[in-house]
Order: C-alpha cells, then structure tokens, then sequence
C-alpha cells in the first residue's frame, strides 16, 4: 500500500479552571457570568519531507496522473485558524495561533487562546448537552486572510446562523489587488477537504473532572485515555491551484513543423509568449459540490467524483448569462481577472494588455518541478497559481467567455525546403519581400521592410492577392469551374466582391481612404472564408522586455482541462475548469496549423465569449493534514 505524506497539525486543549481544582469543581451557572477566563490549544506540526512517498489520490475524482507532496513553502504553515462549530455549522468558538514558522522543521509547537466561556455556551444551564448531542465539528484554515479572521472576529454563538460557511474569498489582480497572498510562499491558504466531525464530554462538568491539567488534554484527533476515541487528522488542501508548463516541442525550442502534403515542414510556428485569461476572482473558502454545479443540494466539503460538479460562488450567473448578448459581456469583468474579451466581446491590442502575460522563455526559466506521482516527468516548470473557476452543468455552459485559459502567441517561420518551394512566402517571412516586376499589390512597412498580407484558405498559405490568390484561383477556375477558392475570392458575397475590393485597397494605398478601403476588404475577404495575417512587431507597446522583433504573428487558446472525457466535441461533467488542490502540467505537445489572426477583423471565425469549450483552562488535541496536490497533465494540440 501507498503511503501518504502530509503536513500534520495536532491540536492538544485540555481544561483547567482559574480558581478552581479537581477536588472542588465550581458548577457552570457559578462560573458564567461575567467570566472571561481563557481556554488553550496547544498545536504541534509535523511536515513532510521534500522526497517522501507518493499515493493515490485523495479525495480524488476525474483524469489525474498521480499526487504531488508539494514543495515545502507550499505545505508551510504561518498561523492557524480553528473553529469549532454545532453539527448544523453554527458558530461555537474559535481560535488564531500565530506565529509559526513550519519551514525546515519537523515539529513546532505552540498554544492557542480561547475564550472559554464560548465553549460552557455549547452546555446547558445545568452543564448538559441539550439533547444529548455530544458531536461539534472542526474546521482548520491554515494562513488565514485577514477578513477570514475578522469575520469570525465578530461571530457569536447566539447570532450566528450557520451560513459563515458561505463566506467567499476575493482575489484581485492587476492594477487593484487583494487576498493575493493566498499563494504567498510559506503561507498558502488552507482549508478542510473534508468535514471533521469530533465527539466531546457529554457534560461540561467532564472537562474540569478529567482534563483540568494540561498534562491530560482532551484529544480531537486521538483516544482519550481509553475513553472517546476522535479517530484521526483533520484533512486540509490549498485554496488555489498550480499551472506547471514544460517544452513539449519535438526539438525543445518551442518550434513545431506544420503544413499538409509535400509541403509538410516547409514552414514552423514558434510559441513565444503565454498569457493566463478569466481568472476567476472569488471562490467559496470551503469547498462544496452538488449534483448539477449550482448551490442547490449541495454538500460542503464533501467528496469530488467524476459525475458531480464542485460549485463556485457565481454559478448562477454562469448557467442563466446569455453570453451573446452585450450587457453579459461586459459583466464579465465583474466576475474574472485577466478577462480574455472586451466589454464587447472582442479581442485586439489593448485588450492584450489586460491578460497575465509571460515570455516562454522567462516561464522556461523557473523553478522546474520534476519529482511526482511514481514517475519521473522531466522539465515541467512552476509557471503561477490561480483560482478556482468551475461551471455548472448540463455540460453547455462551459465557455470561452467564462473559462480559465492560456492564450499562447505564436510565430511563424521558415521550415526545410521554403526557399526553394515558396520563395515569396520565405521573403515575406524574412522581411526581404519584393512583388515581382509587372506586378501589383497591397504591402505595408513594418520595422522598415514591407510585409504582403498573407491569407490562408482551406489550409493553403498565399502571399499577397494579386500575386498568389488570384493567380491560383484563375488556375482553378480554368481546369474546375466549380472551384471553391475562385468563386470565393472573385465573386461578391453580401459584404462585396473581395477581388475588387483588394484592387480598390491597391488603388488607396498611400491616400487618406486607405484605412476603409482595408477594412471593406477585409469584412468581403473574411465572409468569404479568407484567413488574412499580418505583421507586426512582437515588442510593440513594451518598455525594456526582451522581444521576438517583427514577423507573422497569432494566436491559440487553450481552455483548461480538468476531467478530460478523452471525446472531442463531445463535453463532460466537469471537463473544463479549474480546481483547488491541483496542479494542471500543460506541455503544447503539436501544432497542425496559423493560429488567429493578431488583428481580429482579419479572422472569418474569431474567437467569441458564448464559444463552447470542450488554551487558560481548557485543551483539545486535533490534527490537520495537508493533502498532496493532485497531478492533471494535459498535453495540447493546435
């Protein structure tokens, strides 16, 4: 059998009334009023070692390739927060014990202040349970926020109805930030993964008779002395998630061959940027799931599977937000980080600047983290951390618009055998692009050289129009009257004629009607199918960061996979999203075709938000786990 790792909190509380001793017990209704004595925790760690064992998962559910022990500032514990509450979840007491540092250690001990009066409250007059109900359970937050602990701060067991439970965390960052320290090295927020339901004296009376002392402390996590018997730890797991990323290219410099038939390998495209989008910026402190993602028959903390949904705090906008329509788009920033769309749903340059981007080389260059499950899976590097961000089912709301993703920016090269094949197409890649003598066409200066608009139609690349499209397209029409790319390029659709358009741009090149001669063009070009690509300088818009320099540029989005059904076009429960505890390992593992276009108006099918994805008196002893990260590898193809 496996044998698991995990970072072990024990809480030790055992009662002792200021006073009073054993032999001269003051009744509860003498001690009451007014009173504000102290009750103790104190609270041993145990943290695992960086090369422990690997296991199974656990709590489980959906495609996962083996656990992760995570590295050490991911398990450290700085401050714990306890809370003690009726079966229901109402409010009983609560404790923060701060000041640990587990770092490099295998044990720290330290005590926890209660009020105990909060505890004599759970107790009727008399110092009996009502109704004999001797359970409470346990919830452990380890490195709490600051509004976690302020919250329960202002909690009393008399108001409290149970639905602190339901408390979110807001995370925001960019250019306002908070809660980001949730992923703070040595310091990650934690929460239980499972509800620990403990069993205390049926009296009030027990704990001054039996755990007066601290020497005897009454165990949440153990077996007191022969009597109650709490069982065991108390499972906790990361609030947030981890995205690893690793070169999955044939040669390892992030270059893929692409092109069909003889002219496979012609051309490459290099992956040079990445970017997180839709990072959700709340997520439920405790965990819960239900049948269909909403909050209706849901269950805290309880069991993922691969038939359930893990809930998120706005999956009622989510299932009923019509994401074609303009007042849903723009409620979108409301709900994510790094929003991948515009208020209208669209994507260009100043929405680029909105995402959480990175060089691959810089990503490349971190941490690696190698060492999981019973392999050995090298290469994969720490990229960042994010939120939770799951959909409700039936399965049709999983969508670009609402989705955690990466946006990878590619660039596209000469392959083997281009200057010879495609001498126009390796020019123009190269900045050394010159139309023929005699020859007419549309370019533009960028970096000092002129660039054609290349298109891309039904998987063939063409340089310019006049010199490539419309010369291939007459070819066609010559031996095949029903060509596609003829009528395509030199009959008009309900947006124009896309031929006499490209030599009404021809004709304004130079004027102040260029512009809207380029836009008409591009509105008839793309309805009829047309893919056009333009160059640009990768270090447009950025001051002192190193750049890929001017070329063909696009782009390929990338929506997480959380349990990959293994059908495509086809989604399932829980398919796309993002869950806590887990760490996503994403290699691009091929790539078969350009990406979309830098310039969405040059893109017949762009990207779109409704897109579909595929203690002084009293001491308790209880014991918190920190579960492995469960390990999701998902390798992508473009």
């Amino acid at each position: 059998m496996k044998s698991w790792n995990y970072l072990l909190i024990g809480i030790f509380a055992l009662a002792a009334f200021a006073g009073c001793s054993n032999d001269e017990p003051v009744g509860p209704d003498e001690e009451k009023p007014g009173k504000k004595e102290s009750l103790y925790m104190s609270v041993g760690v145990s943290l695992p070692s960086a090369r422990g064992s690997r296991s199974e998962t656990k709590p489980g559910g959906g495609s996962t390739s083996g656990t992760e022990v995570g590295k050490d500032y991911e398990n450290t514990v700085k401050s714990l927060l306890l809370v003690l509450t009726h079966t229901d979840n109402k409010y009983v007491t609560h404790s923060l014990v701060e000041g640990l540092n587990t770092q490099n250690r295998t044990v720290i001990s330290t005590t926890a202040k209660f009020d105990r009066t909060n505890i004599q409250d759970f107790y009727d007059a008399n110092g009996n349970l009502p109704g004999g109900n001797n359970k409470i359970r346990v919830f452990a937050f380890c490195n709490p926020t600051t509004e976690l602990v302020q919250m329960f701060d202002g909690l009393n067991s008399v108001s409290d109805d149970g639905t602190w439970v339901d408390k979110a965390c807001k995370v925001l960052e960019g250019t306002a930030t908070q809660n980001t320290n949730i992923w703070k090295s040595g310091s990650f927020l934690m929460s239980n993964a499972s509800i620990a339901e403990k069993t205390i004296p049926s009296t009030f009376q027990e704990w001054v008779v039996k755990h007066a002392s601290e020497t005897s402390p009454f165990e949440l996590s153990g077996n007191n002395n022969g009597g109650i018997d709490n069982g065991g730890a108390i499972p906790v797991e990361r609030s947030v998630a981890r995205f690893d990323f690793k070169d999955g290219s044939p040669t390892k410099d992030q270059t893929y061959a692409i092109g069909i038939g003889e002219d496979a390998g012609t051309m490459k495209v290099k992956l040079v940027r990445m970017g997180l989008v839709n990072m959700s910026n709340e997520f439920f402190y405790l965990r819960r799931v239900s049948p269909n993602g909403t909050t209706t028959n849901s269950s805290l903390c309880a069991l993922e599977t691969d038939e359930n949904y893990v809930v998120d705090t706005d999956s009622e906008f989510k299932r009923t937000a019509n994401l074609t329509e303009p007042a849903a788009i723009a409620q979108l920033k409301n709900h994510f980080n790094f929003c991948l769309f515009d208020d209208n749903g669209k994507i260009n340059d100043n929405t680029r600047k909105q995402w959480d981007n990175y060089r691959l080389a810089d990503v490349l260059g971190n941490e690696e983290d190698n060492d999981w499950s019973e392999n050995t899976k090298p290469d994969y590097h720490i990229w960042r951390y994010v939120t939770e961000n799951t959909i409700p089912g039936d399965n049709n709301h999983q969508k670009s618009g609402i989705s955690t993703g990466v946006v990878f920016k590619g660039k596209l090269e000469a392959g083997d055998g281009l200057q010879t094949k495609h001498a126009d197409l390796y020019a123009a890649i190269n900045g050394t692009y010159a139309p023929k003598a005699g020859e007419t066409g549309y370019t533009y200066t960028v970096g000092g050289a002129q660039y054609p608009i290349l298109f891309e139609y039904k998987g063939t690349v063409y340089v310019g129009w006049n010199n490539e499209v419309v010369k291939k397209a007459q070819q066609e029409h010559a031996t095949d009257p029903n060509s596609t790319l003829y009528h395509s390029a030199m009959e008009a659709n309900e947006n124009g004629n896309p031929n006499e358009l490209y030599q009404a741009l021809v004709a304004a090149k130079g004027t102040d009607g260029e512009q809207a001669a380029l836009t008409a063009f591009r509105l008839a070009a793309t309805t009829a199918g047309f893919t056009l690509y333009q160059a640009s300088d990768d270090g447009d818009g950025i001051t002192g960061d190193a750049h890929d320099g001017v070329g063909y540029y696009f782009y390929y989005y990338y929506w997480n996979r959380h349990n990959d059904n293994n059908l495509p076009g086809t989604m399932g429960a829980m398919e796309f999203g993002t869950v806590r505890n887990n760490v996503y390992k994403l290699a691009v593992t091929k790539i078969n075709k350009l990406g979309h276009p830098r310039i969405t108006d040059n893109d017949p099918d762009p990207e779109n938000p409704d897109n579909p994805d595929e203690n002084g008196d009293l001491y308790l002893t209880v014991s918190v786990e920190v579960l492995p990260w469960v390990v999701r590898e998902n390798n992508i193809e473009f």
